[in-house]
């Protein structure tokens, strides 16, 4: 995979900043002179959700998944407390790329990170945003779509009336939390969409052959094109989210197959990325040849799953750690996440 838009230039020292609370438009080391932006040189957690259970009535209801909303998901209600208790917490929402560079032969950089004085960067990522089909009677939302512009949420009510909400899933729920608290957000970051491909991406069966697949690209792009513009970057999930990745059985010549698939039906409808986020946390041992498949076919940026800020950067990739902020972590191992939102767990 080319590097593309995931080659994203980071100069130490030269970060430009908007601070959506002043207004005021800083770059680097003036910023830091002046006493708006300091180096941090802490821990930076990366966090991540699965999609969110609008109804949990029906989600307890589909008895066939019900355990794995339950491991896997949490609610509305508990993701936004959860934002808030972020934001109360003095945390700062960044771009990802902010952390490393990677020049055009594919060498990674560890790069200086400025945030406003008092402020704790971290990281956010949604995996598997595609509404599944097995899930269209979870209680979750059916597809991310445009409503003036503004991307939302098609959620089915319990009645079985389709309407169109702000208050679906992670994307809109965060989109509105910034714009009601822009200082949540260093120069309007987002979070990273982790895409699989196999029953198409956002709601959308892009995957389908023929009319019906073009008509569904033709739908989705906008979505895409709308959640670039505000801040959301894209990245691969895999295209298939292989059982067999759980464990590391995977074979070289079905993640190459699976690489492949990716690039020729993701890649075009999201654009190019270096950054992989490996599907049940997989992205193999250091040495291990699949991980070298990984970085050869362009992902320079690979993320897995741990509970303690890890990031280590070699000379072509950076691997970095994220937290799993799901029902199963939350009931068995809630005192890992303290010291993120406090005691109200």
């Amino acid at each position: 995979m080319k590097n593309g838009r995931g080659k994203f230039f980071v100069f130490v020292g030269l970060v430009i900043v908007v601070l959506g609370v002043s207004g005021f438009r800083v770059v680097g080391h003036a910023a830091e002179k002046d006493g708006m932006l300091e180096k941090y040189s802490g821990a930076i957690p990366h966090i991540f959700f699965h999609s969110l259970i609008v109804y949990p009535q029906k989600a307890a209801a589909d008895k066939k998944h019900f355990r794995l909303y339950r491991n896997d998901m949490i609610t509305v209600e508990r993701f936004k407390t959860i934002l808030e208790e972020f934001y109360n917490n003095n945390f700062v929402l960044i771009d990802s790329r902010l952390l490393y560079s990677v020049d055009a032969q594919g060498k990674v950089r560890k790069a200086d990170v400025y945030v406003p004085k008092g402020k704790k960067p971290f990281v956010l990522s949604v995996d598997d945003l595609s509404y599944y089909s097995f899930m269209k009677d979870g209680g979750f939302a059916n597809k991310l779509v445009l409503d003036k512009g503004v991307v939302k949420t098609e959620v089915i009510t319990p009645e079985g009336k389709t309407i169109v909400t702000d208050d679906g899933d992670v994307i809109p729920i965060v989109d509105r939390f910034i714009k009601e608290h822009p200082d949540f957000s260093l120069n309007g970051a987002k979070g990273i969409i982790a895409a699989t491909g196999f029953e198409g991406i956002l709601g959308y069966r892009t995957q389908l052959a023929g009319d019906k697949g073009k008509r569904e690209k033709d739908l989705v792009m906008p979505v895409v094109d709308a959640l670039k513009k505000s801040g959301w970057i894209f990245a691969s999930h895999s295209y298939g989210h292989q059982a067999n990745f759980t464990y590391a059985t995977i074979a070289a010549g079905t993640l190459a197959e699976d690489i492949q698939l990716w690039k020729d039906q993701v890649e075009p409808l999201v654009g190019p990325t270096n950054i992989f986020i490996g599907p049940f946390g997989q992205t193999f041992r250091e040495g291990d040849p699949r991980r070298t498949q990984l970085i050869n076919a362009g992902f320079h940026v690979l993320y897995r799953v741990g509970a303690d800020d890890y990031i280590k950067y070699y000379d072509n990739y950076v691997i970095m750690d994220r937290i799993n902020i799901d029902g199963y972590r939350l009931r068995n191992s809630p005192n890992r996440l303290f010291r993120l939102f406090g005691w109200w767990l």
